[in-house]
C-alpha cells in the first residue's frame, strides 16, 4: 500500500495547466504531428527534446473530432495520426493498475481513467483516457501482458470464450476480442 500512495502523490504533483478553463479567441493551426508511435514532430522534423514534447502534451486538447494546443491566447490545430499518448509502462500495485505514458504522465486504470477496446489495425487494442478525451493506445508488450493475465485469470474467457477482462480495483474492463 506504501507504494501506491507514493504513485497517488507522484500524480497529484503532475499538474496541468487548467487548458479546460481557457478559451481564447485566436485559433489557428501550426505544423506539429504526432505519429502512430507517439513521436512528435516540427515541420516535418522530430521534436528530440523531451521536455518540449511533455509541455506540448500538458497543453493538449481534443474538440470536435480536432486535437489541439491551447494557452490562455491561442487554440492551435495539431495532426495526430492516432492518439497522442502510448502507454509504455505497466504496473500492478495491489489490486490497481497504473498506467505511464510516452510524456511520462500517470494514470491509475478507473472510472477517471477508463479503458475502451479500438479497432488499430486489424486488432482489438486497449486505449486509456489520459484525460480530456485524450486517449493512449497501449502498446504491444503491455498488450501481451494483459492478455497473458486475463487468460490466466480466466481460462478462455467470458462464457462464449470471446472476451477477456481484467480489474482495476472495482473498475473491470475488456482487455481482449478473441473474434
Amino acid at each position: 500500500m506504501d507504494r501506491l500512495n507514493e504513485i497517488i502523490e507522484q500524480i497529484d504533483q503532475q499538474k496541468q495547466p487548467p487548458v479546460h478553463l481557457w478559451d481564447p479567441s485566436h485559433v489557428g493551426e501550426i505544423d506539429i504531428k504526432i505519429d502512430v508511435s507517439g513521436n512528435w514532430f516540427h515541420e516535418g522534423s522530430p521534436i528530440r527534446r523531451d521536455e518540449l514534447s511533455r509541455l506540448f502534451a500538458s497543453i493538449l486538447w481534443y474538440q470536435d473530432e480536432q486535437h489541439f494546443l491551447v494557452t490562455p491566447v491561442e487554440r492551435l490545430a495539431i495532426e495526430v495520426v492516432d492518439v497522442p499518448y502510448i502507454i509504455h509502462q505497466m504496473e500492478k500495485v495491489g489490486d490497481v493498475w497504473v498506467a505511464i505514458t510516452n510524456t511520462h504522465e500517470q494514470v491509475i486504470i478507473g472510472d477517471e481513467h477508463r479503458v475502451e477496446l479500438r479497432r488499430f489495425g486489424e486488432q482489438w487494442v486497449p486505449y486509456v483516457n489520459v484525460r480530456y478525451e485524450l486517449w493512449a493506445r497501449i502498446n504491444r508488450s503491455i498488450y501481451v501482458q494483459w492478455v497473458n493475465e486475463a487468460l490466466e485469470k480466466q481460462g478462455a474467457g467470458d462464457e462464449e470464450g470471446t472476451r477477456l477482462m481484467l480489474s482495476s480495483s472495482n473498475y473491470s474492463f475488456e482487455v481482449a476480442r478473441l473474434d
